[in-house]
């Protein structure tokens, strides 16, 4: 029997219940990818929609939504629940090819409030960074009050979501400039850095490979 055969197993009460409560978050966060991610922007710096890789992976059904309720639990306990969605991803189809960077998925967490957003999002990325970046992937972070601005115009804020969210991809060579912000501590740097040239060794030569190699260097011989 085949995925597209197989039935789905049959919801329960607590299903129910769980659904009730996610759906009207998740569809509120399916309607901003649609309605600003995927479209060009006046204030991003650039042509295109704002998200350059959202409108093909929603074109193919291949962006996961969920949540990740907080209310009342160890910060241990929630780091541990995003970083086991690194797992989901690495084994959610296609797990091969190129289609694998036409795939995300968005950790919701509708329990942070706008107000402890960039406290609490903020910290949970960074703690989280460095194993998913160490598997070649990407943890990018959202929430109301973001300051981070775009990369061709600082003033623009590309990451403010209605709701708090971890989004989780595949690497690519042009996150660089992701991996070797300044605001990080020096050696968090280094090890992003490394995982990038590992992430692409052997790769066609690229702007963004020689970018990484000479950031790296820079940053070794300051040290």
């Amino acid at each position: 029997m085949n995925e597209t055969t197989r039935p789905h197993p049959p919801y329960t009460s607590d299903d129910l219940l769980r659904l009730a409560a996610d759906l009207p978050v998740m569809e509120r966060i399916a309607a901003w990818c649609e309605e600003f991610l995927c479209r060009p922007h006046p204030d991003l710096g650039r042509g295109g929609s704002v998200c350059p890789f959202l409108p093909r992976a929603l074109a193919l059904d291949r962006i996961g939504f969920t949540v990740v309720r907080t209310r009342g639990r160890a910060v241990e306990d929630i780091d541990a629940t995003i970083a086991a969605y690194r797992t989901v991803f690495l084994e959610t189809e296609p797990t091969s090819g190129p289609g694998t960077l036409d795939k995300a998925i968005l950790v919701i967490l509708p329990d942070v409030s706008e107000e402890d957003a960039p406290v609490v999002v903020d910290e949970t990325h960074r703690r989280l960074k460095g194993d998913f970046v160490a598997s070649g992937l990407m943890i990018g972070k959202f929430h109301p009050r973001s300051d981070q601005g775009g990369l061709h115009n600082p003033g623009f804020r590309p990451l403010r979501s209605p709701v708090p969210l971890l989004a989780i991809r595949h690497m690519v060579d042009s996150d660089l400039p992701f991996l070797n912000r300044v605001d990080d501590p020096v050696p968090e740097r280094v090890k992003f850095l490394e995982a990038y040239g590992e992430r692409f060794a052997g790769a066609e030569a690229s702007r963004w490979s020689e970018l990484g190699r000479a950031a790296l260097g820079e940053i070794r011989e300051g040290e």
